[in-house]
């Protein structure tokens, strides 16, 4: 298979072990898409026939992007993969299967807003005011329940106090509301296929005999549902290959469990492990930077990343006292960059970790006459609701 070829040696290695149990351990930047994507490849290579290969993935674009890959790689039978999201995948048996749990095919799936809405009503009903939670907050806490697999029941009985009473008292309302409505939320959508394969062992079996060979992307970022639908699946054959990094685990607050990537050579006694320590993306400077930090995480999986990219510039460190004194730090280290070395504003570009962050950096680009282009977003003085608050104040403003 001439494609193995571009692959370095443990990545071939990672890619060829097909049988049982599979954790990749993928440091950053060391091509871990690409290995996923080969493994698919491979197995399809192999003679596996595509439609019994499952391949969970945490966005549709990424799934999209390695099947195309994955297509010219071995030709136009691999689009027969099962590969896209868990909530996509898990949603498509459920439309097979969901009249053995009470629901037509036709269930509707309710978005944020549906939720919101269905709780408030079960807030009304169960007399939880809006004044003392709102529905969001509520709706937030089910969504943990439900995620850590937590039954209404079982959160009564965890309740710590007179408001977590009440929300467990809501959230049994809202599973009947849901029922009734023939509707399932988003986290149904990994819950129902656990109660699905529970209470019938031969719908299990079915898909057992469906699904022989399971890949699971960004392993570090799966809740407690969606590592237990997986381990259902895999029970039979045990052909699960997991992908992630402890060390990009950055989701704890939607759920995420690093257990599962932790703790999965203990729950697979039988797996192998294949560490993807070459990086390809970053410097020996950034890389060695990135080292020291990581190393001081108490549990971790031992990695040693290396690249044979160059040193690279040193990184600079700025000290800020808040998000305004960072946007004037940020504009004053590119002014100084454009003033001695003659580079454009062009040259530059400003990364963060969430759109919230831009305010601050556009507010002292707008006040320096520092002209800038949000990229895979919206300006902030643009949002709908922003202008929607700006029109209310100029109203009240001008009376």
């Amino acid at each position: 298979m001439s494609f193995l070829k571009d692959l370095n040696p443990v990545q071939q290695d990672a890619v060829k072990a097909l049988n049982g149990p599979v954790m990749i351990i993928a440091g950053a930047g060391s091509g871990k898409t690409r290995v996923l994507t080969y493994r698919v490849a491979y197995l399809v290579s192999c003679g596996v026939p595509p439609y019994q290969i499952l391949a969970l993935t945490f966005t549709n674009k990424a799934a999209n992007e390695m099947k195309e890959r994955i297509v010219r790689l071995v030709g136009q039978k691999a689009s027969e993969v099962w590969m896209g999201t868990f909530h996509s995948m898990f949603a498509r048996i459920l439309r097979k299967e969901a009249p053995l749990l009470g629901y037509d095919r036709s269930f509707t799936i309710y978005d944020s807003d549906d939720s919101h809405s269905a709780v408030r009503r079960c807030m009304e009903r169960i007399g939880l005011s809006t004044q003392q939670m709102t529905a969001q907050a509520v709706c937030s806490r089910i969504s943990g329940a439900k995620n850590q697999l937590i039954p209404p029941s079982q959160y009564a009985q965890l309740a710590s106090d007179f408001l977590d009473e009440k929300i467990g008292l809501v959230y049994g309302e809202y599973v009947k509301l849901l029922h009734r409505s023939n509707a399932m939320d988003f986290d149904d959508l990994l819950v129902k296929p656990i109660e699905l394969f529970q209470k019938h062992p031969d719908i299990l079996k079915k898909y057992h005999h469906r699904f022989k060979f399971l890949l699971v992307d960004e392993f570090q970022d799966t809740n407690r549902a969606q590592y237990e639908v997986v381990k259902l699946l895999s029970k039979e054959h045990q052909n699960i290959c997991v992908v992630g990094d402890d060390a990009q685990s950055i989701y704890a607050f939607r759920g995420a469990d690093i257990r599962n990537i932790l703790d999965f050579a203990n729950d697979y006694p039988a797996s192998q492990t294949f560490r993807l320590e070459q990086n390809y993306r970053s410097t020996k400077n950034i890389l060695a930077i990135a080292d020291c930090l990581i190393k001081f995480n108490v549990d971790q999986l031992k990695k040693d990343l290396w690249t044979d990219n160059p040193m690279g510039e040193p990184a600079r460190l700025l000290d800020c006292s808040d998000d305004r004194d960072e946007g004037h730090q940020i504009l004053a280290a590119i002014q100084d960059e454009v003033a001695a070395e003659q580079r454009g504003l062009k040259d530059f570009a400003v990364l963060y970790r969430t759109n919230a962050q831009s305010r601050s950096l556009e507010d002292v680009f707008r006040r320096n006459g520092v002209p800038y282009i949000i990229v895979g977003g919206i300006r902030f003085y643009e949002r709908k609701e922003i202008k929607d608050v700006l029109a209310y104040l100029r109203v009240i403003f001008h009376q």
